[in-house]
């Protein structure tokens, strides 16, 4: 078996581009906090039991805000691939066959498609501001295409944690607590299944289980994986280095 330190020369990897990757998620979750928080408004969303009437004045009301918010959040979060495909390059490594690998670019790739998707929704929302009907069924389809989809972001932390656990390397790339964490941050994500039962409550889509919950454990998960990144990523650098 190859050791890690065998695995890695300086042609493996690109320091500065693999944090600049890194950073890229870090700007997504930033940049939600501003689009999705400050310009759209939904830091504390609107509950799934308002009126189609009610919701259309909120919308009037801050159309433009929100749009900009939508244009925003569709560019900032197309960073999800770029921020992933480091995190892929060292399940790779973990692993002799490229099976969780294949597994991880498919699930990124429709995640990608998931994640602008949400935005182009309530994009559609503002723009057809004028129908009470078509902004309640966007604003809608929004937030279950933001929280209802959690099962394949769930499968990747699963697959990173399954890595990590199987890491063939004599030196583990990542520590053991990060596979755990990985577990758990997928697990926590469930209660968003139940929002389609719910217009009111903590399992609605601004409750506190189905949103709150969900939402914070999923940003909070992409910045310990960058933290936990920018460790990996310098001592790699270190071993090369030091080869």
């Amino acid at each position: 078996m190859m050791s890690h330190t065998a695995q890695v020369s300086s042609n493996d990897i690109d320091p500065f581009l693999m944090r600049l990757c890194i950073w890229t998620g870090v700007v997504l979750v930033a940049m939600t906090a501003i689009g999705f928080g400050g310009f759209l408004g939904y830091i504390n969303p609107p509950s799934p039991s308002i009126s189609a009437a009610d919701m259309l004045a909120r919308v009037q009301v801050n159309q433009t805000s929100m749009l900009i918010g939508c244009a925003l959040c569709t560019f900032f979060w197309s960073f999800w691939v770029t921020w992933a495909a480091p995190i892929i390059i060292y399940i790779r490594r973990m692993e002799r066959a490229p099976l969780l690998t294949y597994a991880s670019l498919a699930n990124v790739g429709g995640g990608a498609a998931v994640i602008t998707t949400i935005a182009v929704s309530w994009t559609v929302m503002a723009f057809r501001a004028e129908n009470a009907l078509v902004v309640q069924a966007f604003n809608d389809l929004g937030f279950f295409l933001f929280l209802y989809t959690w099962p394949p972001f769930a499968i990747w932390m699963w697959i990173i944690a399954i890595a990590i656990l199987r890491d063939i390397n004599p030196e583990p790339i990542f520590p053991r607590w990060v596979a755990f964490y990985n577990l758990w941050a997928g697990l926590l994500m469930a209660p968003a299944s139940l929002m389609g039962l719910f217009k009111a409550g903590p399992f609605a889509y601004n409750g506190l289980l189905a949103f709150w919950l969900v939402a914070i454990d999923f940003f909070l998960w992409m910045v310990v994986m960058s933290v936990v990144m920018f460790r990996v990523v310098a001592a790699d650098e270190r071993r090369i280095k030091g080869a």
